[in-house]
């Protein structure tokens, strides 16, 4: 079995979910946006993983020169086969079906998230296929600046204070705001790469977030085995 995945920049692979699926004999076959490419057909592949990145649905392609390419196989895929999309992934999911994504403003302001914080499963989520074995609130990675409208005819499935629409479904496709597929090695590098951002309006301190990072290492494993475990039984 093989799913395709869309990977924006090196650090932002399927971590712990790559783990997962290896256990689950699925073989992800990675499209590295960085580099040249060429998007295979989707007849070969059960399943479309799409993944985070520091840029936004709203920008133009010269700083997102992917974008199109990738919402045209994500329309291609809706109804067809099971997508997930992380973080930026949710972005273009909720973009491909017709809803608004801004940055995250809240009270004139705008307000990031980054680092673990709580989500809480609204009534769809406790009862979507996605989220099915995991508590009413969920410890997650948060690492952006920009949200998402919900998509006419999706259901929302977790909200945050900070930031209302955390994850939706439509159909059998998936957005999650969120990461839960993050190892410490990945948070660490995260840091390195997006220096100038995290502490850009966001008073970030790191070692706390790298100390957090290693003592949910194991948590965050499970759920994203969990996850992706969900996430095959959508099949």
């Amino acid at each position: 079995m093989k799913f395709l995945v869309f990977q924006h920049i090196p650090n932002e692979h399927p971590g712990w979910m790559a783990k997962a699926a290896k256990e689950k004999g699925v073989q992800l076959d990675t499209i590295a946006f960085w580099k040249p490419y060429k998007i295979p057909s989707l007849s070969s592949y059960k399943g479309l993983i799409i993944m985070g990145g520091p840029m936004d649905v709203f920008q133009g392609k010269d700083l997102y020169p992917s974008k199109e390419d990738e919402l045209r196989i994500i329309k291609e895929a809706l109804g067809e086969i099971p997508v997930l999309g992380v973080c930026l992934g949710s972005q273009l999911l909720a973009y491909a079906l017709g809803a608004e994504v801004h940055p995250n403003i809240v009270g004139g302001k705008l307000l990031k998230e980054i680092g673990y914080y709580d989500i809480d499963l609204t009534k769809e989520g406790r009862e979507s296929p996605l989220f099915q074995g995991f508590s009413d609130k969920i410890k997650v990675l948060q690492w952006h600046g920009s949200a998402f409208e919900l998509p006419q005819g999706a259901k929302l499935l977790a909200t945050s204070p900070d930031c209302h629409n955390q994850a939706f479904s439509y159909m059998n496709a998936y957005g999650l705001l969120f990461h839960m597929e993050f190892t410490p090695e990945m948070v660490e590098k995260q840091i390195q790469v997006d220096k100038e951002w995290i502490h850009k309006d966001f008073d970030l301190d790191e070692e706390k977030l790298l100390a957090e990072a290693r003592q949910k290492a194991d948590l965050m494993r499970k759920q994203s085995e969990k996850l992706f475990s969900n996430f095959l039984s959508l099949l």
